[in-house]
């Protein structure tokens, strides 16, 4: 059989066989439309490396899911502790409004540093095996979002326990799977230009957590947006924040019965930007994997 035969009968069996795994060389590049069915044609393998991803970690870390109650609640305490009974600055339902903040800063920091690392940690998958390598910093995303999901149960107990200070819930709760939908765009967006540089600097993980420390601090996530006092362009500038859109908005629909403002609208603009931009990098990049684990 020369070799020719030979092409022809493994592409008749590849055929028959059906597309379950495809090996390529680490270096080949597909077209965008081809690319994005790819992508829709693997979501199964995001349940499966989500639910390995989420396994993995609570094997290995005793508390278990119990840790993402545990980390926003004791941050919360802290600030607490520092704005309300040191510096007596604290607004109503103080620890409430912190938590509010606190869950999408966690699900944002915690999936951007992990998609840092994800390339490494799939690099035999990478290496043998093609799928479209977007779906890893999605799995992260989508993990952090089981996360923030679970931290989202404590905000019932507490507007129970501050039911007195607050406007009873309102139809305007149904805001929230809208906030939460702008968020994950715009984490996805960040996402997927930072696993790049992830492989390329091995220190920038570390770095990255003190940058999004920062970027919460100038975010109104400890403080309220009216502190600013009679200072438009700088309360103009905090608002372009992206992450400040966030903040209010679920504070707006869970705390005061209110829907979001233009903020959440510039936070969606910015999220997919980013998620266009951003993807459009990570895919014209993502061929020298291979080389770079």
């Amino acid at each position: 059989m020369n070799l020719l035969t030979k092409r022809r009968a493994g592409a008749e069996d590849r055929t028959t066989a059906g597309p379950l795994i495809t090996r390529i060389s680490a270096t080949q590049t597909v077209g965008m439309r081809f690319y994005l069915r790819e992508l829709w044609a693997r979501r199964s393998l995001i349940r499966v490396l989500a639910g390995r991803e989420l396994k993995s970690q609570y094997e290995i870390n005793i508390v278990g899911f119990m840790w993402w109650l545990l980390e926003p609640l004791s941050l919360t305490m802290v600030y607490v502790i520092i704005v309300d009974f040191i510096f007596e600055r604290a607004t109503v339902a103080y620890p409430l409004f912190v938590l509010i903040a606190l869950l999408p800063y966690k699900w944002l920091a915690s999936s951007l540093v992990g998609s840092m690392s994800t390339v490494r940690g799939h690099g035999n998958l990478i290496t043998d095996v093609y799928f479209p390598r977007a779906l890893l910093p999605l799995v992260e995303v989508i993990v952090g979002l089981a996360h923030f999901a679970i931290g989202m149960c404590i905000i019932p107990i507490l507007l129970v326990f501050y039911a007195g200070d607050l406007a009873a819930p309102t139809w305007h709760l149904i805001w929230v799977p809208v906030i939460v939908a702008v968020h994950f765009i715009l984490i996805l967006g960040l996402a997927y230009p930072m696993t790049v540089w992830g492989l390329h600097y091995r220190n920038l993980p570390g770095l990255s957590v003190n940058l999004f420390r920062i970027w919460f601090y100038m975010t109104p996530g400890i403080w309220e947006l009216e502190r600013i006092g009679d200072r438009p362009t700088l309360e103009l500038l905090v608002k372009l924040n992206p992450l400040t859109g966030v903040f209010l908005s679920l504070r707006n629909a869970i705390m005061h019965g209110r829907s979001p403002g233009w903020e959440l609208g510039w936070s969606f603009l910015v999220g997919m930007t980013a998620l266009v931009i951003g993807g459009r990098y990570f895919i014209k990049r993502e061929a020298q994997f291979g080389k770079q684990i």
